[in-house]
This record gives structure tokens, sequence and C-alpha cells, in this order.
């Protein structure tokens, strides 16, 4: 299995998830999208926040032969560390499920909770990904889930692109 970019067995882990959460009949197709840099210019200008890298994994998620989902990873920065986030998108552009990949800060390790995570579901590019509306915060994790959010918001302006891509 060809992991370049996703060193670590974070490539199988967002795909072990993918199992978990869609089942063993799925068909989960990796790519990598690069981000052009007007695109990644406006979106990081919106979110307060950069990109990590030029480019994204992203996985399409189909059942038979239709798409259901897809989803993507992506890294914040915490306090000094990065985050690597996984969120999944319906073909709509809702988001269905948020999720810490890997969570690297030796303090803050709640914001792995899917009960915080969950917050983000039913969100889109036109929501407001705002702490303390809509989004709660963690008492201990303040920097990380003001970064996660940004992350999460990021992705979900650039779904549409992505989705563009992947047609």
């Amino acid at each position: 299995m060809e992991i370049s970019g996703l060193y670590g067995g974070i490539r199988e882990d967002v795909e072990q998830i993918l199992i978990v959460q869609f089942g063993d009949s799925t068909i989960i197709k990796h790519d990598k999208i690069e981000i052009p840099l007007s695109i990644k210019k406006d979106i990081q200008s919106i979110a307060k926040q950069k990109f990590f890298r030029d480019e994204l994994n992203v996985w399409t998620i189909s059942n038979a032969d239709t798409i259901s989902h897809y989803a993507i990873i992506d890294n914040s920065l915490g306090k000094s560390m990065p985050i690597t986030f996984l969120v999944v998108f319906t073909t709509n552009g809702e988001i269905k499920y948020a999720q810490i990949v890997k969570y690297r800060e030796p303090y803050g390790g709640e914001i792995s909770s899917l009960s915080w995570t969950s917050q983000f579901m039913g969100m889109s590019n036109e929501s407001e990904f705002k702490m303390g509306k809509g989004i709660d915060g963690i008492s201990g994790a303040t920097i990380s889930t003001h970064s996660v959010t940004k992350g999460i918001h990021k992705l979900s302006l650039l779904f549409p692109y992505i989705k563009k891509q992947l047609k």
C-alpha cells in the first residue's frame, strides 16, 4: 500500500475509521488534491488559518457505483504541534462526521472526544464556525479548540472545489 505523504500510519488510521463508519462493503478511493493558490488565499483569508500543505488527502466513499461521502484530512496547529483531523462530508457539503486522528500536544486531549467533534455535524460552508456561538470550548484546550474549529471551517469552504475535482 502506497503511503507517501501520510507517514506514521495516518492513512491506514483514516481508512480504518472510514470502514468502521461506513462498513466493509464500502468502496474507499484515495486521491491527493492540489489547492490552487488563488483558492487557497481566499479560503485562508475567510477562515483566518493557513493550510499546512499545498495539497490535501481526500477519500471518495461509494456504495456500488454511487458516491455517498467525501472525507478530507488536514492539520491545524495546536499550541506547538500539529493536530491531524478528519472531516467527512455528504455529497451536498454537510458535515456528517469529524474526528481527531492524531493529537500530539501534552495537554488538551479532551478535544479528541466524539462529544466535542460531534458539534460540527450538519454544518456546511454557510455555517458560523465560532467558539461560543454553536461551538463549545474545552477548558484547558482553548488553543486547540479554536484551531480545529478554524480548520474544519477551512475544509467546509474548500469542499465545493474538491467535489468538482473528483467528479
